[in-house]
């Protein structure tokens, strides 16, 4: 399989599946994750827990309408080997404020490595 680079528009249909891809090789990829641990650091309580519901509400008080798909993207390499949070086992509804359709789930609380 090549790639090729290519200087025409995307199709509309692809966007859906680029979207849901974090950039993490570019400076713009790496002020995005910067901002997402900025924020979850922000909100991380004397202990380090951290509430998702809080991180979302400080990174839209700072920059306004975010990407959904971002945002749930930051979370997988923030909870693994070489991120700076771990998730637990202990359940948090989502606020339905902040989120588009996933008001009835429920994720976790994760909680800053540093505080373990």
């Amino acid at each position: 399989m090549s790639i090729q680079l290519t200087a025409t528009p995307i199709d509309p249909d692809q966007m859906s599946i680029l979207d849901l891809i974090t950039d993490t090789s570019s400076p713009l990829g790496s002020l995005h994750r910067d901002d997402f641990e900025a924020a979850c650091r922000a909100v991380a309580d004397d202990d380090g827990w951290v509430d998702p519901n809080l991180v979302s509400a400080e990174l839209h008080r700072r920059f306004g309408e975010i990407n959904p798909n971002q945002y749930s993207a930051q979370w997988g390499p923030a909870c693994g080997p070489r991120g700076f949070l771990d998730k637990t086992t202990h359940p948090i509804g989502i606020d339905p404020a902040r989120s588009r359709g996933n008001g009835n789930k429920a994720t976790v609380w994760r909680r800053l490595r540093s505080a373990a």
